[in-house]
């Protein structure tokens, strides 16, 4: 039930933003020594670690994990752990602040993965949006030099992969509780996860198990602080301060890193966020 306030929704969005930062920050950090097919496979593991004691006290017992949309679990898992696998692989080898706002490409992508689903036609609004933000998407990857770029197009399919994820969830909370969908999330990419993991294990050092526990337990927290937010503000709200992502990605490039954006990606960036709120607003799914 929300609680509409907006000290609390500013606070929690903006703690949300700052630990989806930190998390990429980190997962940067620990992809000098660990292989991404480790780095997601246990934060989703230890994720469904922490959520098993949480789950058996909201649902009451193993029949209420009983389904009768599991497809459609199988497809949010599918494109969820795609966009993570995607993100992973840009944040290897673009700068932090550009794979995050690759990845914030996708409120761009769902009025078309909407659009192919439920043939729901676009207003003005839409096409303004997607028209101001996919300029933004050239500018940043910048066509002189970057638009063949594979890791550049591989974080653009996050934002896609992350859309066809979110309109999923949106259609499984007409029927399912945020426990249910969260566990059947975990549970079934953990053995799509497992399959990239098996033909590229690597012991952890206790160091390196260490930055796994650390990834997962961001991963957390930014999960916590988003639903927090989502209590007391409408979606169009906390997307839009969200973006304070990509400030939050810029300020660990600049202090931690050795990249610089150009003006033109500067531009890019208001660009998109711009358009991706007029799609927002027309988003009612």
């Amino acid at each position: 039930m929300r609680h509409a306030s907006t000290p609390l929704a500013v606070t929690y969005s903006l703690l949300a933003a700052l630990s989806y930062a930190t998390l990429a920050y980190t997962v940067k950090r620990a992809e000098a020594f660990l292989p991404n097919t480790m780095l997601i496979f246990f934060r989703q593991l230890f994720g469904l670690i922490l959520l098993l004691p949480i789950a058996s006290i909201k649902l009451g017992s193993l029949k209420e994990l009983k389904t009768k949309v599991f497809p459609l679990h199988m497809l949010r898992a599918f494109a969820s752990l795609s966009s993570m696998f995607c993100l992973f692989f840009a944040l290897r080898y673009l700068p932090l602040t550009d794979a995050v706002l690759l990845t914030y490409t996708r409120p761009l992508f769902i009025p078309i993965v909407v659009f192919l689903w439920f043939q729901k036609k676009w207003t003005k609004n839409t096409w303004i949006g997607l028209v101001m933000g996919f300029l933004g998407v050239i500018l940043i990857l910048r066509p002189d030099s970057k638009m063949f770029n594979i890791a550049s197009l591989v974080g653009l399919a996050a934002g896609l992969f992350g859309a066809i994820s979110f309109t999923t969830i949106r259609r499984l909370t007409k029927s399912e509780p945020p426990e249910r969908i969260t566990f059947f999330y975990l549970a079934l990419s953990l053995p799509l996860a497992a399959v990239p993991l098996a033909t590229n294990w690597e012991t952890p050092t206790p160091f390196e198990w260490g930055f796994l526990v650390l990834i997962a337990g961001i991963a957390i927290l930014y999960q916590l602080f988003l639903a927090r937010a989502y209590r007391h503000a409408k979606a169009i709200q906390i997307s839009s301060l969200l973006y304070s992502s990509v400030a939050f990605a810029y300020f660990f490039d600049f202090f931690f890193g050795s990249a610089t954006l150009p003006l033109t990606a500067f531009v890019g960036i208001a660009l998109i966020i711009l358009g991706s709120i007029f799609t927002l607003r027309t988003q009612k799914y």
